[in-house]
């Protein structure tokens, strides 16, 4: 029988009886793999439209899951992925010469143009002649906001002139020049904001605010930074030195100087003090008392020996940091501990019975070869689960499973549990639906019914790196172990 090509990675599906059977399963596995893996394809150079074809049953470079293309451009190149019934994500890179950008299409939907040196995460719809590419990354965004790096005064990284970044210390955005430095204080009145359409021929655009030079501007084109040296600014025009292309959208930050004068009274709060700029110099003679006092001011050097007696300890005490106890330490009512209680020489945590006479009590090894800290679940568990380590220390409740622990019989739709054992039983086709899982968890299920089971995901979760559900006919079985994000729950 002939063979065809109907799936999305263009692999062989031989009919029954085909001859050829061992051959092009072969060859399809070698297709798979290529698919996972990197390819390249030259672009004609100089050339403005291309189209890369994923070949039927064939060895093709256009079908890998990160394709770069190279070659030489004069102008914009527009490339077509075909066929356009094919549904597929790939990773994308422009590394060709000549510093233009690809605009990747595949049928008269939208497209997603990617600049020169760059890569984009693109998501081909597949819907015929009409069908769209969408940009994985910018679609999370939206159209009306664009997302900058974010992080603390201590999370800079190193400056180079033009970054742009969110100060979650200051509570500001802040650029780099020579140096960081905040732009526009909370961004309330220094920042303005330029959204337009590109047509593929109009290189100027009219800004809403006058910024003075690029360097007092941040450019995205879809989404995608644009380098100061692709346009200038004049006044509050900004020219491009190459159209961008029709569809595209154009999104321009601006910033301008604010000047501060003399505060007026009650303008300066305490949020606007600097951390350690208020010296006793700044300060009149006894202007501090105890109501100027807070938790925490008045450390041991400030105590005067033998000055703390039991009257001034109350019942409940707590101590933050170390508590170092030559002898016996009894209390009657509770001790709080904020910090870390150390019981050394490898001395026993005791905890005693309600008679006092007897206790169990827990002890480090003799020898560590290094410190580790054992983290608690954040219940108490089901009945018959056991602590298991994620091999940083960090413990949860998990169901002890295994070939002969208790099996679950199961008639009908089912949302199962992490390190269940099931056998589905009925005659009707069934859902069960997999629990959200973290990394390990895995359950175990067979079909003994002749209705068809469906696997179904936990919301976005994945099946084999997949966001689609599994079957399993009668007779079969799976067990199923949770990776991570990318690949979700991987069936063994």
């Amino acid at each position: 029988m002939t063979a065809t090509y109907v799936n999305n990675l263009r692999i062989a599906e031989p009919g029954n009886g085909d001859a050829n059977w061992g051959t092009t399963t072969n060859a399809s596995l070698e297709i798979i793999g290529e698919a996972l893996g990197i390819g390249s394809e030259g672009i004609t150079t100089n050339a403005n439209t291309h189209t890369s074809t994923v070949a039927d049953g064939a060895s093709d470079q256009a079908r890998a899951f990160h394709l770069k293309y190279t070659g030489t451009l004069d102008s914009a190149c527009t490339i077509t992925i075909a066929p356009n019934t094919m549904k597929r994500v790939q990773i994308i890179e422009n590394a060709t010469s000549g510093g233009h950008s690809i605009i990747i299409s595949q049928g008269s939907g939208a497209n997603v143009t990617i600049l020169n040196g760059t890569k984009r995460i693109v998501s081909l719809d597949g819907a015929g002649s009409g069908a769209a590419v969408v940009d994985v990354t910018a679609a999370a965004f939206g159209s009306q906001a664009f997302y900058v790096p974010a992080g603390t005064t201590g999370n800079r990284p190193t400056g180079v002139a033009g970054a742009f970044r969110y100060n979650s210390s200051t509570s500001e955005f802040e650029g780099y020049t020579s140096s960081w430095g905040s732009i526009g204080g909370s961004g309330a009145t220094n920042v303005s904001l330029t959204e337009a359409t590109g047509n593929g021929s109009t290189t100027a655009f009219t800004l809403s605010t006058a910024p003075g030079t690029e360097n007092n501007t941040q450019v995205y084109i879809d989404g995608v930074y644009q380098e100061k040296g692709t346009y200038a600014v004049s006044g509050s025009t900004l020219t491009f030195s190459t159209a961008p292309p029709s569809g595209t959208s154009v999104e321009v930050t601006g910033f301008t100087e604010s000047s501060v004068g003399t505060p007026g009274d009650g303008t300066v709060t305490t949020a606007k003090l600097a951390n350690s700029n208020v010296t006793l110099a700044k300060m009149a003679a006894n202007s501090v008392d105890s109501d100027q006092y807070v938790d925490g001011s008045i450390d041991t050097v400030h105590i005067g020996d033998d000055q703390v007696t039991g009257a001034k300890l109350a019942n409940n005490i707590d101590i933050a940091g170390t508590l170092d106890v030559t002898g016996l330490l009894t209390a009657d009512a509770s001790v709080s501990v904020t910090g870390n209680l150390d019981i050394l020489a490898q001395g026993d945590l005791r905890l005693q019975d309600s008679a006092g006479g007897q206790y169990v009590a827990m002890q480090a090894p003799a020898t560590l070869s290094a410190s580790y800290t054992i983290t608690l679940p954040v219940n108490d568990g089901d009945a018959n689960q056991v602590l298991a380590t994620n091999g940083s220390g960090v413990t949860s409740w998990v169901t002890s499973g295994g070939l002969y622990d208790a099996w679950s019989i199961i008639t009908s739709a089912t949302t199962v549990a992490s390190g269940g054992q099931y056998i589905s039983n009925s005659s009707s086709a069934l859902t069960h639906t997999l629990p959200s899982g973290s990394a390990g968890s895995t359950i175990t299920i067979k079909n003994n019914g002749s209705g068809l089971v469906t696997i179904a995901r936990n919301g976005s979760q994945k099946i084999n790196g997949v966001a689609a559900d599994a079957t399993m006919p009668q007779n079969n079985s799976a067990q199923l172990v949770y990776v991570d994000g990318t690949t979700g729950w991987l069936v063994l």
